[in-house]
């Protein structure tokens, strides 16, 4: 989604968050009052939670069954090496025989399902006896189990489960950063709030300060003086209220950032309501290329789909051509079982076929995947329509927290004006402390108004970034290649 967001340079929050780390507590252990910007909290949420580090852990973990799934069709060699000494009774007392054998072997799997093997054999015994053969083999099932599509499925599935975890990794990171830009913004209302309240009081103090010359003289009555004292016992009260919703917040932000639980956060980041530029046309389509979630409900079809057509090969018959050559002779010593070389060749089939209990196992396995596709399509469509209503409503609730922002400043600068042409006519002594009181309580509720339509419209936004799944490249976050388990902002 294109916005216009105020985030300063990767290089500056690292140096930041650097200075922060060095300087959370002082040489007393005292804590500290430190700034943060946005971009600062999020890289501090990122890098410091503990849920986020275990999925890290489970990308290596997953990052290795997919190479031992890439590992399929390459050559396996191994080497086989042995060595006998045989004792027995014969006419003539015990013959003694030593032998000494080396086997290199070679196997691969292709991708059609088959397998090529060729193996060597060279033995060679103390009874002036040696042997030397190589053998060729290739095994290809026609029926069962052959074809690329089988041949292949299990390949094909761990990258796709690779992708889909890939996925999952990149969900829990957006996740927590949008609670962290909540919480943020939580404490920036908190913060304001205090403000607004403390000014607030000082203008009663300073209007309890104009009765007094009033009464003076004598241009107000004394008992007048009850209602701006009244306002001042209020306005304390209030202050207190916020500076209590300022620890929460304060509090709140702490948890997810998982840092000392006694640093005293001070958010710097402003408030602007900028008007954000959205392809109303392109949007719902934009969330199906993103969304996560839905990107990975269609690998589980794809999924299904190999899983049914697994299911189909399980019913087939196993008829599989085999076909072999081999090189081989036997003589005295080595030399001589090298010195010529009797050829081999067989080739055949093998049929195996399944009846009774198996044919029907397999024919319920089969429908329980088709079962199982059907289901998994039908999430797919329902999630669709789920996200494009998401959407839309994200979209809407943007458009009209935009407006209620613009209403709520355009309240309180009327509001500002209309106190302040209120106390000049109490100084000339053509209104009241009633109507100054009330006057003031207007504009604390349209500068609170304005600071909590503000936020709801800068949430508006982080909830459609939510619902186009978009999160993350609006922060220029990455979570790294696949596997790697690293996430950089």
């Amino acid at each position: 989604m294109a916005q216009v967001r105020n985030r300063p340079a990767i290089v500056a929050a690292a140096a930041a968050l650097a200075g922060f780390l060095a300087t959370a507590e002082s040489a007393s252990g005292d804590p500290l009052e430190r700034e943060l910007t946005l971009a600062e909290s999020i890289l501090l949420a990122v890098r410091n939670n503990r849920d986020l580090a275990g999925s890290r852990l489970g990308r290596f973990a997953d990052r290795l069954t997919l190479e031992d799934a890439e590992d399929t069709f390459r050559p396996r060699p191994s080497i086989g090496l042995s060595a006998t000494r045989d004792s027995r009774a014969s006419v003539s007392g015990r013959d003694e025989a030593t032998a000494l054998e080396i086997s290199p072997t070679v196997s691969v799997r292709i991708p059609t399902g088959g397998q090529l093997s060729l193996k060597s054999s060279n033995t060679a015994t103390s009874e002036n006896s040696a042997s030397q053969s190589v053998t060729f083999e290739f095994r290809q099932p026609l029926l069962k189990g052959g074809g690329t599509t089988v041949g292949t499925a299990g390949l094909v599935n761990a990258r796709r489960a690779e992708r889909s975890s890939v996925l999952a990794f990149e969900t829990a990171v957006a996740d927590l950063v949008t609670r962290t830009v909540r919480a943020y913004r939580s404490l920036i209302q908190a913060t304001r709030s205090v403000e607004i309240a403390k000014r607030s009081l000082q203008r009663a103090r300073d209007l309890l300060a104009v009765n007094r010359v009033l009464i003076e003289t004598g241009r107000m009555a004394q008992q007048d003086i009850i209602q701006t004292e009244a306002s001042i016992a209020e306005r304390e009260l209030s202050l207190a209220e916020a500076e209590g919703g300022l620890n929460d917040a304060r509090l709140a932000l702490i948890d997810i950032l998982e840092i000392d639980s006694r640093t005293r956060i001070v958010p710097t980041e402003s408030l602007r309501v900028e008007p954000a530029v959205l392809d109303r046309e392109g949007i719902v389509e934009r969330a199906l290329r993103s969304r996560p979630d839905y990107l990975r409900a269609l690998i589980d079809v794809e999924q299904a789909e190999t899983a049914v057509a697994l299911a189909e090969n399980a019913r087939k018959w196993d008829l599989s051509l085999t076909a072999s050559a081999g090189l081989g002779h036997s003589g005295r010593s080595l030399s001589e079982a090298y010195s010529r070389f009797d050829e081999d060749y067989r080739v055949g089939f093998t049929l195996d076929i399944p009846v009774g209990a198996n044919v029907d196992a397999s024919r319920r396995a089969h429908a329980k995947a088709e079962i199982a596709l059907q289901r998994s399509r039908l999430r797919v469509a329902e999630m669709r329509q789920s996200i494009e209503v998401e959407v839309r409503g994200a979209l809407r609730k943007v458009e009209v927290q935009l407006r209620r922002a613009e209403l709520s400043r355009r309240a309180r600068d009327l509001a500002e004006r209309k106190l302040e042409t209120e106390r000049i006519k109490l100084n000339a002594g053509l209104s009241s402390n009633f109507r100054l009181v009330r006057f003031e309580d207007d504009l604390v509720r349209s500068q609170n108004s304005e600071v909590g339509a503000t936020i709801a419209y800068l949430d508006a936004l982080t909830a459609l970034d939510q619902a186009l799944g978009t999160t993350l490249d609006t922060w220029q976050i990455d979570v790294g290649l696949p596997g790697d388990g690293g996430v950089e902002q």
